[in-house]
């Protein structure tokens, strides 16, 4: 089956705008209209400026940065003098010296803001009141402070200073309906700040003065007070120079240190002897074995004559006998010799006892002094420290009595002069034109205000809207192909009855050639083995059109066919009304029994359509229309009729066009555009699936035709009817 062409994609955001226009272009319209009568409403209000020079640093003869500079941190400086011209105090003195509670521009706000009170006003009034009763009624206390409090917020916000970029300049300026009070408060603002500079400059280097005389006598007593505990420091530890004894004990600590290292390195060697020295005790022969034993000269001769004798012996014994004298001899030799080896043994072991033992306490010895000298290079430090401790409080108290007494004098100097870094450049002169309100500028800004409003109004409905816009969407959504489109028609609910006769009232009209598309989508789905006579037209939600739909159908198909529509809306029919019919008898009466087949069927004034409206007083419909009668009427009229068309209800509030889906031929799905939302109509697909009906396709009705005209796809849409 072939498919009529679809609706493209959504329009992109400067279509949705276009098809907008209209709306935008009112929006616009409406705010350059409230932005000229704002400009016609408001009262002129005339600016005079003043030009001030506030500059960074003060021209001093000499330097008294740390007593008053007003350059260190600029920035902040100038913003400080900005703040201050708009401060309460000097609003207050403009207030009183120009009598602005008495001006004319001001009359009439001072006469309403004594009949108001505010709550703080009130309280404080109240106060005073209570506690001093005479007071309050001899000053009308409550109202002057509510008067003036206001007033001084009335001029502060009507007075701006705004800095010149790049320069020290800075332009004072005030607002008012009158243009002489606005040169006069312009002017006298920057009068009075520069005479509060000039006296607040005065001020400060007296009071700067005075204080650097108390902070001068207080540092002179400090550092006469370190100095005097430094030579008491001095005194008490009989230093002179702490730095050269350290350098003396140093020296020493150092030699000391020499000695004990080869000390412990002698006592080291010496241990292993000894060791074994003790071990032999006694025995004589054991001490041979001890190497630095045998290194002894006297050792080595009398170890040599030892070894002589004995081999002279060991040579006479086998010739001689042991009483013979040359053998005697021998042997007498012989032990003299080794008694002579022995005692020198005992000897050198008895002189390294010796030695190691001096070592040892050499070791002792040296340590104790090495000890006693690092003791001596502690206190040394720890006078040391405290020195230098004493020595910079008195450098520092020293320093700071200097500098004190140097600002003492530099500000001493300058008292008489005191050269101001602000001056007037420009006095205000009275304005001739008014800078408020400025109609051109309001009317425009207004415009575009409106117009930018409108269009993110706009945007932003198109984003909320979750509708079904599209043939694309619809499609996706119902995962069937799109029937055709039907064009939204303008009229009111009042017009439903003439849209059901669309096809014949106006048979050219785009309305009814969306019908002929679906008639034409219709044939062609019929099969050779089960042609599409059963044809249910349902929606998702009521007001989408399918009453319309399935009655123009109804109608397109009765041209050629014999056709019966049928309402099996049994909840809210509409087909007895629209049509012009009677109610009753319909499809309830012959359900129920109460009326023949024939009694219900009802045959339309124009064409060949015949009509089964839904009776009266229904009750039950669900069971009615899951009844074996009801599927006995649909075989029964399936014989006697080409086509049936139904009528249902919505599928998403009722199940009743459920219960009998699977007993169609083909069922259309209607969604609104720009009114069904897509997880309903998606839903609605799924329920209908569900009940195994055979979904032949969708329609998508009501489609702005605007739109349609931004896709492809609507391309139908622009000729209206060919042929």
């Amino acid at each position: 089956m072939s498919r009529p062409p679809i609706d493209g994609g959504a329009p992109s955001p400067l279509r949705i705008l276009w098809l907008s226009a209209w709306q935008i272009l009112g929006l616009a319209v409406i705010g350059a209209g409230l932005g000229a009568a704002y400009s016609l409403w408001v009262e002129p209000e005339y600016e005079a400026t003043t030009t001030l020079l506030i500059e960074p640093k003060e021209a001093n003869v000499v330097e008294i940065d740390k007593v008053y500079d007003s350059s260190s941190v600029l920035r902040e400086y100038q913003r400080t003098q900005y703040e201050l011209l708009r401060s309460r105090e000097l609003a207050a003195a403009i207030v009183e010296s120009l009598r602005l509670e008495a001006h004319p521009a001001y009359a009439e706000e001072v006469a309403r803001m004594r009949s108001g009170e505010t709550s703080f006003k009130a309280r404080i009034a109240a106060f005073v009141e209570k506690h001093a009763p005479e007071l309050y009624t001899a000053l009308n206390l409550e109202t002057h402070l509510a008067r003036r409090e206001s007033l001084l917020d009335r001029v502060i916000e009507q007075l701006s200073v705004r800095p010149v970029p790049n320069t020290y300049l800075v332009d004072v300026s005030f607002r008012s309906p009158d243009p002489q009070l606005a040169a006069d408060v312009a002017n006298e603002v920057v009068t009075r700040f520069v005479e509060r500079e000039r006296a607040a400059r005065a001020g400060i280097t007296q009071e700067a003065a005075g204080w650097l005389t108390e902070r001068l006598e207080d540092s002179r007593k400090a550092l006469q007070a370190s100095e005097a505990r430094l030579q008491q420091f001095l005194e008490q530890q009989n230093l002179v120079n702490v730095g050269g004894a350290r350098g003396l004990v140093e020296d020493e600590l150092t030699e000391q240190t020499r000695r004990l290292r080869e000390a412990r390195l002698r006592r080291e060697q010496l241990a292993n002897v000894y060791n074994k020295i003790r071990a032999a005790g006694r025995a004589v022969e054991l001490l041979q074995e001890i190497p630095l034993i045998q290194e002894d000269p006297l050792v080595r001769d009398t170890k040599a004559a030892y070894l002589a004798a004995k081999e002279a012996l060991e040579q006479l014994g086998p010739r001689y006998g042991v009483k013979h004298p040359t053998r005697v001899t021998a042997q007498a030799r012989f032990d003299a010799a080794r008694n002579a080896y022995f005692t020198q043994l005992r000897i050198r072991a008895d002189g390294l006892r010796s030695e190691y033992e001096l070592a040892d306490r050499t070791v002792a010895d040296l340590q104790a002094i090495v000890d006693r000298s690092t003791e001596r290079i502690q206190n040394l430090d720890r006078k040391d420290y405290e020195l230098r401790v004493l020595e910079r409080e008195v450098q520092a108290n020293r320093e700071l009595y200097e500098t004190f007494l140097r600002r003492y004098k530099e500000t001493e100097a300058t008292t008489d002069l005191q050269p101001g870094n602000v001056r007037v450049i420009d006095r205000a002169l009275v304005p001739n034109e008014p800078v408020w309100p400025k109609p051109l500028l309001l009317i425009v800004a207004c415009g575009v205000l409106g117009l930018f409003t409108g269009c993110g109004l706009v945007l932003l409905r198109e984003t909320l809207d979750d509708s079904v816009k599209t043939t694309e969407e619809l499609e996706s959504l119902t995962g069937t192909p799109i029937l055709c489109s039907l064009p939204k028609l303008s009229g009111s609910k009042s017009a439903a009855e003439k849209l059901v006769r669309m096809e014949l009232d106006d048979p050219k009209s785009t309305y009814a050639e969306g019908i002929r598309t679906l008639r034409t989508s219709v044939l062609l789905s019929d099969g050779d083995a089960r042609p599409t006579r059963r044809i249910m037209v349902c929606s998702s939600l009521p007001e989408e059109g399918k009453t319309s739909i399935s009655s123009n159908l109804a109608i397109v198909l009765a041209e050629r066919e014999k056709v019966l529509l049928i309402d099996t809306d049994l909840r809210k029919p509409r087909l007895a009304t629209l049509f012009g019919l009677p109610a009753s008898p319909g499809l309830w009466q012959v359900l129920s029994g109460d009326a023949p087949l024939d009694a219900c069927i009802q045959s339309f004034p124009e064409g060949h359509l015949h009509v089964m409206t839904a009776g009266s007083e229904i009750r039950n419909p669900q069971v009615m229309l899951a009844s074996e009668r009801f599927r006995a009427l649909l075989d029964t009229l399936s014989a006697r009729y080409e086509r049936i068309v139904f009528d249902t209800p919505p599928v998403q509030l009722v199940s009743d066009a459920l219960l009998f889906a699977r007993m169609m031929d083909a069922v259309i799905l209607v969604a609104r555009a720009n009114g069904t939302a897509r997880k309903i109509v998606a839903s609605a697909a799924r329920h209908l699936r569900g009940a195994e009906a055979p979904l032949l396709g969708a329609v998508l009705n009501q489609v702005d035709i605007r739109r349609a005209r931004s896709s492809e796809g609507g391309y139908y849409y622009r000729y209206g009817y060919y042929g």
